[in-house]
């Protein structure tokens, strides 16, 4: 398996090369921040099983609230404790992009935001187009995303990045995607997320393993091998039952055989046993945060025993300070 971003491997190739090795023989645990930049699942989870999961997943969705400091150093005390670093990217934009943000941010689509949120109209071919307000917009985020990225790189931490996620929603299943970055369909998405790329990279940003989101039935939307690192399945059943999630593995082998698959967020979390047996063993494992991490019978004696078998890595077993 080769890196994407060929930098990476020079700068910070042991995190890559320590994924290579787990894929296929262990399972990274992983777990949420609360939608922003906090370790508060980790500690919990911590304080019922007596271990910390390996990878921590941070939040982009906040950057602009004045009272969440993403210069902070907790993900630097993360990494020095010998945890991988993750982000996600809730990308929220003005909910009306002609008057900027007096009506408030989203990034849900009018159809999916549900009665007690507000959508945006916020169009990804529009943020394409030079000189649109969508566009003005696209560029300040990136440029403050940017910014913090390469702070994280100074200090030495690899991350393992997944932005516009779920990109199709219900695409191609007679619906609509959920998302802004998904409303102007597969290709203007593709276009999106390599400008974002090429955006990231021309500026200097080289500590990122790029995961995409797969909806299993959403091919076309695909950026193609050449820029993404690992394949990821989000997977709600809102279940209790504690899957391996094989169906969905299987067909992420078939459709891309030579990516690195993760379970990216989950409500109830696989077993170790059944993941093994089944021989669906994904690179790494988080739920989704409250009301997921302790719900879906996600139970402190279940993440302790999770979190002690022999097939799961843990924040002290890892090795890529």
């Amino acid at each position: 398996m080769v890196v994407f971003d060929i930098n990476l491997a020079m700068m910070h190739s042991h995190i890559f090369l320590y994924n290579v090795k787990a894929w296929g023989r262990k399972v990274i645990a992983g777990c949420q921040a609360r939608w922003d930049y906090n370790t508060t699942d980790a500690e919990e989870i911590f304080n019922a099983a007596g271990k910390y999961p390996a990878l921590n997943i941070f939040d982009f969705q906040h950057f602009r609230h004045p009272d969440i400091d993403y210069m902070a150093d907790t993900a630097l005390q993360w990494h020095r404790a010998g945890g991988i670093v993750g982000f996600i990217w809730h990308w929220s934009v003005p909910v009306d992009p002609g008057c900027g943000p007096q009506q408030g941010y989203s990034f849900y689509l009018p159809s999916a935001a549900g009665p007690q949120k507000r959508g945006t109209t916020f169009s990804p071919r529009k943020a394409l187009q030079q000189g649109t307000p969508e566009n003005r917009q696209l560029l300040l985020d990136l440029s403050t995303v940017t910014r913090l990225l390469l702070h994280y790189q100074r200090q030495g931490i690899p991350i393992i990045w997944r932005p516009l996620h779920e990109a199709a929603g219900n695409s191609n299943r007679g619906g609509t995607a959920w998302f802004w970055w998904g409303s102007d369909g597969a290709e203007v998405f593709r276009q999106l997320y390599l400008y974002m790329q090429d955006y990231l990279m021309s500026h200097g940003v080289h500590n990122l393993i790029y995961v995409w989101t797969s909806e299993l039935d959403d091919d076309d939307w695909y950026p193609g091998d050449a820029h993404v690192d690992i394949v990821a399945r989000d997977q709600y059943r809102i279940g209790t039952s504690h899957d391996s999630y094989k169906e969905q593995y299987d067909v992420l082998k078939s459709k891309y055989p030579n990516k690195m698959l993760a379970l990216a967020e989950c409500d109830c979390m696989p077993d170790a046993g059944r993941m093994l047996a089944d021989g669906a063993i994904w690179l790494y494992a988080a739920p989704w945060t409250v009301p997921f991490v302790f719900g879906s019978n996600n139970t402190p004696e279940f993440w302790k025993n999770f979190l002690h078998s022999n097939i799961i890595l843990t924040r002290d077993e890892t090795t890529v300070k």
